[in-house]
């Protein structure tokens, strides 16, 4: 089983070796599995994104990074709001401090096994974090095969437009509802009660520290 580390802006410094770690295995999953992006010549993969304004749940076992999730808040720019607009023909672009966009998710090759596997372990750890921190919703763009997941987990994801295929792929944009429920119905295939997660150092409010950036440009644009 999994912990899934919170690892943030404020306390990165406490996970240097596995933040480096993760954009390993995100350079092999991204650039050599997924073919997703070029390589990077230091073997690291990064993109526009990776931001302050970025929280990572970074799942650890054994002392390994195995899994991991990327959460940035939709009043932020995200990947939907600045790559795929145009898949979100059906509701438009969310743009909510409460909502939080999912990316960068991988999981290992070793890992890669049954609903009760380290997807599913990440998945009861990103709904745990967004229950914690008072979201509404998590999603982004995703393989449509997520989807049956979602379902799996007695989860309700709403799709933002239709389903589309690039490269060979078919992709949607998704969010999932986050409430009580949802946490107890991927806990109980899990067949834990516990936390998942691990909070080291500064733990800012995910809704809140982004509200604070979002006034304190409003109050410059008034300046």
């Amino acid at each position: 089983m999994i912990t899934a580390h919170v690892v943030n802006a404020q306390n990165k410094h406490l996970y240097e070796n596995e933040f480096d770690e993760f954009l390993r295995r995100r350079h092999d999953f991204f650039v050599h599995q997924k073919h997703w992006r070029p390589p990077s010549p230091d073997g690291r993969e990064l993109d526009q994104f990776d931001t302050d304004a970025a929280t990572y749940l970074l799942g650890i076992e054994e002392g390994r990074v195995v899994t991991s999730a990327r959460l940035i808040p939709t009043s932020e720019p995200h990947m939907v709001s600045e790559v795929f607009p145009h898949m979100c023909e059906k509701s438009g672009v969310p743009r909510r401090p409460d909502w939080a966009e999912w990316t960068r998710t991988f999981v290992v090759p070793d890992k890669r096994s049954g609903l009760r596997g380290t997807l599913t372990q990440l998945c009861c750890a990103v709904m745990e974090y967004a229950l914690d921190e008072g979201l509404s919703a998590v999603g982004g763009v995703q393989e449509t095969y997520f989807m049956p997941h979602h379902g799996a987990l007695k989860w309700h994801a709403e799709p933002m437009g239709m389903a589309r295929e690039e490269n060979g792929e078919w992709y949607i944009v998704a969010y999932i509802e986050v409430n009580e429920a949802a946490l107890a119905s991927v806990r109980k295939i899990l067949g834990i009660e516990h936390s998942l997660l691990v909070r080291r150092g500064v733990q800012p409010p995910f809704i809140c520290s982004n509200r604070s950036v979002l006034d304190a440009e409003l109050e410059a644009s008034q300046i």
